[in-house]
């Protein structure tokens, strides 16, 4: 006579089979979403560098009439170190932005050395206003600081004008 497995031993092989089953399915479905997790991820990515990158070129011909005349042509640091300014706070992309905060910081160390030798030169023109005699040479002298102190007063505080002609 055949011997019959017992109802004990087929319920406990029945159950494990399904379980294997069952943990492939969840492997699968966690699988799966990683996989789409991540592709929508790595989508987004990709997209906000094209975004980013297309929001740059559109700033750049937006005032790319602009730069040349008023940064490359203009060799008056002030109106320079206030545009470096502006479009280091107020450009959306962040690359645009930080590029013009590193060119902001350059024009700046020329206008502090401007700055500084404006003030030398108007400490000496302030001596040559108490001096009760002037001789000669100390008249061209004054005259030559006093027209070197015009020019980088011109330079340092000179009006920001946009070039004629570009709308």
């Amino acid at each position: 006579m055949e011997e019959k497995p017992t109802k004990t031993e087929t319920p406990k092989a029945v159950p494990s089979m399904t379980e294997l089953q069952k943990m492939k399915l969840i492997f699968d479905v966690a699988k799966w979403l990683i996989g789409s997790v991540a592709l929508v991820i790595v989508t987004m990515v990709i997209d906000y560098g094209f975004r980013d990158r297309a929001a740059g070129v559109e700033e750049v011909k937006q005032y790319d009439r602009y730069v040349t005349t008023l940064i490359v042509l203009n060799k008056e640091v002030g109106p320079r170190r206030l545009l470096a300014q502006y479009f280091s706070y107020v450009l959306p992309s962040d690359k645009m932005r930080k590029c013009w905060q590193n060119y902001y910081w350059v024009v700046n160390v020329e206008y502090q050395a401007m700055v500084k030798k404006d003030s030398i030169l108007g400490s000496k023109l302030k001596s040559f206003m108490t001096m009760k005699t002037i001789t000669q040479e100390q008249q061209i002298e004054f005259e030559a600081l006093d027209k070197e102190k015009h020019r980088t007063e011109k330079e340092l505080y000179s009006e920001f004008r946009l070039p004629t002609g570009l709308k």
